[in-house]
């Protein structure tokens, strides 16, 4: 059973390391890096802060960490102690640092089974996946919610999709991090639900062989279409189409306007001429193929073949309606 809660402090924190330039220059998720008791503890110095504000962890989407709070001034106390914690954590002397990089949104959320949903959780991961390492950034309604007496800095970083964006400066209860001279720049994935870590240099060696191409799946081999059923509607896409949006806005190239569906729920990638599916929401996504019989939850890309159906939940049980299913089959050409 869901509720629907009143306006709440939204807080995405995700962990990442970042080699000393003395290094060759690199992200990855935490886990890579320190192995499960360094991750551990980082992760324990967030759930802490954000205790200490009022807060409480709801849930993790991939290495990200969501926390709700009562209101917006202690999401950002949350937000700058975090970042303040981490920072003394640091140890250059050992080649590698620690960053955190932080979402912060203000508005209303569903509360189902304790986890949290709806367009400001959205924001927050929207704005996690914007921000750099080392960065908080934050929403326009949870800078109106501060108030023009908070005692916090914002600085105006435009828009991004449709959403006006502003960064909590860095003389917002600490100085600038020292670190951050000590260290190359990094590329972050957009993508909050994983960091992707950057192709070093290689050193110069003598050309491998070229490896076997792996052949298509049958229904592909010469081009083929993806049938998509949903709502009453068919549609019907090719690896020409490009990239296929799903979720609740009207822009999406399949719109299903369900209150529980995210704005931005999933997407459709190609990989050659092969569909993947790939999540987008907290809420979740899962599929199931009619050879298999069983659902699993969709992850970072899943290949669509033959055909079978995906429900924009985290389970098929979970589903509220069947308007939320979308069937698929791959048709050759």
């Amino acid at each position: 059973m869901s509720t629907l809660s009143n306006s709440q402090g939204l807080m995405f924190a995700e962990l990442s390391t970042q080699e000393t330039k003395d290094q060759l220059a690199s992200a990855t998720i935490l886990k890579g890096w320190f192995g499960a008791q360094q991750a551990g503890q980082a992760k324990a110095t967030i759930t802490d802060a954000v205790n200490a504000c009022r807060g409480v962890v709801t849930q993790t989407v991939g290495e990200a960490m969501l926390s709700s709070f009562p209101d917006a001034k202690q999401a950002v106390k949350a937000a700058v102690e975090v970042k303040l914690r981490i920072a003394k954590m640091q140890n250059p002397a050992a080649g590698m640092v620690v960053r955190v990089r932080i979402g912060l949104a203000f508005g209303p959320v569903r509360v189902i089974g304790g986890r949290v949903s709806g367009d400001a959780v959205q924001t927050a991961g929207m704005l996690l996946g914007k921000a750099k390492p080392g960065e908080i950034l934050v929403d326009q309604a949870l800078k109106d919610a501060l108030g023009a007496s908070a005692d916090v800095k914002t600085v105006p970083c435009g828009k991004s999709e449709g959403i006006t964006v502003y960064r909590i400066a860095d003389d917002a209860g600490a100085a600038p991090d020292p670190l951050l001279s000590q260290t190359r720049g990094v590329q972050i994935s957009p993508d909050f639900a994983a960091l992707k870590k950057p192709a070093a240099p290689a050193p110069a060696l003598a050309p491998a062989p070229a490896p076997e191409p792996k052949p298509a799946p049958a229904a592909w081999a010469e081009g083929g279409t993806l049938v998509l059923q949903y709502c009453g509607t068919e549609k019907r896409f090719s690896s020409r189409d490009g990239e296929i949006s799903i979720g609740r806005a009207r822009e999406n190239h399949v719109k299903v306007p369900e209150d529980h569906v995210s704005r931005k729920h999933a997407k459709i990638v190609w990989e050659g001429e092969t569909p993947c599916l790939v999540n987008l929401s907290q809420n979740g996504t899962c599929i199931r193929f009619d050879a298999l019989g069983r659902e699993q939850p969709c992850g970072d890309r899943t290949p669509l073949q033959g055909s079978g159906a995906f429900a924009l939940a985290d389970s098929f049980g979970h589903s509220r309606t069947s308007a939320d299913v979308v069937k698929f089959s791959i048709e050759a050409k």
